[in-house]
């Protein structure tokens, strides 16, 4: 189960607990019976996930849930109010997608588990002897910014999570948990590394440089010494609008803020003129003070 961890800006973290038995391949072979991965993973998760695991345990949700909200795993439309931002900009995870012939491989050569919301599927800074097929659900890359964690990239049905490390024979840049219960393939990184090299070299270096440029791009984001820039920077790749709660859910997900904060420069940003928070929705208003903010220029310093 996740631990607690004191202090910081936000009112709560959630830390790694350590498994040894990660790093295993031992789940059923494909066409046998589905068995839970669950219980051989650690567990990392976002405060969401951690709600949700509570609410699981028959625990009061410490992040001031609501009955309606206690539920395990991300819903529907709030994960795909977080993939939208995320992927408006880059297109749908190009380098996460597999033709036919690959998905069948993995199908024919991995092994079928479950998965429940929260579980880690890959633990920064260690060695990944696995890749993951998310054959259903969903699974969040998580960064580690200045004790928070900001989601960097998503990996859903018929794409693999953190595929390109692996190729790299790099050990975990970041972790993945996922954010809803699922079923994933996992296959073992050799045989995976060697099908590459042997049927898809092609392909897969041009994912790779795709890839790179991808995570490079969001992970430039949430690098900003500020989290203005950070928020400023996600409104400018959503470019429309959107309704006021949903919005600023999505940023506290993304970038891993608690809610005030979120609220708080929202309304900062309005008052620059550079967003309208009005009738309920947050509507972009001047590009170029977003930009500016985003740069971290002194826009966004108290006036005296």
């Amino acid at each position: 189960m996740p631990r607690r961890v004191s202090g910081g800006s936000r009112n709560e973290r959630w830390a790694l607990v350590p498994d040894p038995g990660f790093g295993t391949t031992s789940s059923p072979p494909h066409g046998t019976a589905v068995s839970p991965i669950e219980s051989r993973r650690r567990r990392a998760v976002t405060r969401a996930a951690a709600g949700a695991e509570a609410v699981a345990a028959g625990q009061q949700p410490s992040d001031g849930q609501s009955s309606d909200q206690r539920r395990v795993g991300w819903s529907r439309a709030r994960l795909a109010a977080a993939v939208s931002m995320t992927r408006c900009v880059r297109g749908a995870g190009v380098s996460n997608q597999l033709l036919v012939d690959e998905l069948d491989f993995i199908a024919a050569t991995g092994s079928r588990g479950e998965v429940r919301a929260g579980t880690a599927l890959v633990h920064r800074g260690s060695r990944m002897p696995e890749v993951h097929l998310v054959e259903r659900g969903a699974v969040a890359v998580l960064g580690d910014h200045g004790g928070r964690r900001p989601i960097l990239d998503f990996a859903l049905r018929r794409e693999l999570c953190c595929a390109v490390p692996v190729l790299l024979h790099q050990n975990a840049p970041w972790d993945a948990v996922a954010v809803t219960d699922g079923v994933v393939v996992t296959m073992p990184a050799d045989v995976f590394t060697s099908a590459v090299r042997e049927r898809w070299v092609d392909r897969w270096t041009t994912r790779a440089l795709t890839w790179l440029a991808e995570v490079g791009a969001r992970v430039g984001d949430v690098d900003e010494s500020d989290p203005a820039a950070q928020v400023a920077e996600l409104l400018l790749r959503a470019r429309g609008e959107f309704a006021v709660e949903p919005c600023r859910r999505t940023i506290a997900d993304l970038l891993d803020l608690d809610d005030s904060s979120v609220r708080e420069i929202l309304g900062r940003l309005e008052m620059l003129e550079a967003i309208d928070l009005s009738g309920g929705r947050v509507a972009i208003v001047r590009t170029d003070i977003l930009r500016a903010v985003s740069a971290d220029t002194p826009y966004m310093q108290p006036r005296g």
